[in-house]
């Protein structure tokens, strides 16, 4: 059984008229607030219009002409002359205007004249020079003592053993040329030295520091070797460039070459050692050492004193890494 509402409607039907009237509603809402259109023209206005059989004739026009006005025609006759235009006169050409009077040069005036300069005046005469003091005249050389008598002859001694001369006694003949040579000693190289303890290592005369037993040793002492190996190093340097690479900063190449008398090489530098060689860095060993090698070349010749000759003559262990190119 359908439920009722109190109309006598189900709820079906009571919902779709509910639709129904909302929607009517919102269309007229709709209609009302729309703009409005184009103005639509009003209708034209009705005529009325008679069929009929019968024809008048009389003619229904407002005010009928009774005769058509005749044509006008133009009047023939002689044509009229046409009229003379008279030349008009042509202007005069304007007189040329009188060039405007030149003025008269004005007389020159006279020079100034010239104001008479003051006559110079003669200088002072320069004061005499006072005369040269006359030289002393000189004393009489003293009188030279006599010669002593020669003492008597003395027995001359048993000549003694010779013993046999070392090369190390050389030495101090270039002690006394070093002290009065005008020549400057390099500059010693700042931190500590880049050649070994063996840089004169084979030459006469040179030892160790400890082992000297002998005045040369003071010769070439650590100062002198000092400032030579600072004197290469600073010649060395430019020429230098560490190879690149993974822990290429760690190898080490130390290099022993000989030297003539005006510092070019006596012959190839040789390789003494190699430090620091990894397996990262095993590739750019042999490469260092010719780096090492070639900056040795392009440096000479070396520009060192000639009076310690003896001790830069031989290089025995000059070390290259990469401190040395910064």
């Amino acid at each position: 059984m359908r439920d009722m509402t109190a109309g006598g409607l189900t709820k079906q039907e009571g919902a779709g008229l509910a639709i129904a009237a909302a929607a009517h509603v919102a269309l007229l809402v709709a209609f009302t607030l729309s703009p409005p259109g184009k103005t639509v023209k009003p209708p034209p206005e009705r005529m009325e219009v008679t069929f009929s059989e019968e024809v008048s004739q009389q003619s229904t026009s407002p005010d009928p002409m009774a005769e058509a006005a005749p044509d006008v025609a133009p009047e023939l006759g002689e044509a009229q002359p046409e009229p003379v235009v008279e030349p008009q006169p042509k202007p005069e050409p304007p007189k040329p205007v009188p060039p405007p009077p030149v003025p008269k040069p004005q007389p020159a005036l006279p020079k100034p004249a010239p104001k008479p300069q003051p006559k110079p005046v003669p200088p002072k005469p320069a004061p005499p020079k006072p005369a040269p003091p006359k030289p002393a005249p000189p004393k009489p050389a003293p009188a030279k003592p006599a010669p002593p008598k020669p003492a008597p002859a003395k027995p001359a001694p048993k000549p003694a053993p010779a013993k046999v001369a070392t090369p190390a006694k050389a030495a101090p003949a270039k002690t006394a040329t070093a002290d009065t040579s005008p020549r400057r000693r390099p500059d010693a190289p700042a931190g500590g030295s880049r050649v070994g303890q063996d840089f004169l290592k084979g030459i006469p005369g040179a030892t160790k520091p400890g082992t000297a037993k002998s005045p040369p040793a003071a010769t070439i002492g650590p100062d002198v070797r000092s400032s030579l190996a600072g004197a290469i190093s600073r010649q060395i340097k430019p020429h230098w460039a560490a190879p690149q690479g993974v822990d290429a900063d760690k190898l080490i190449t130390i290099l022993a070459w000989d030297l003539n008398a005006d510092g070019t090489l006596a012959g190839r530098p040789r390789v003494v050692d190699q430090q620091g060689i990894t397996p990262a860095n095993e590739a750019q060993a042999k490469r260092h050492a010719e780096q090492a090698i070639r900056a040795v070349q392009l440096a000479a010749p070396f520009d060192l004193p000639d009076m310690y000759y003896a001790g830069w003559k031989r290089v025995a262990a000059f070390r290259f890494d990469r401190k040395l190119s910064q």
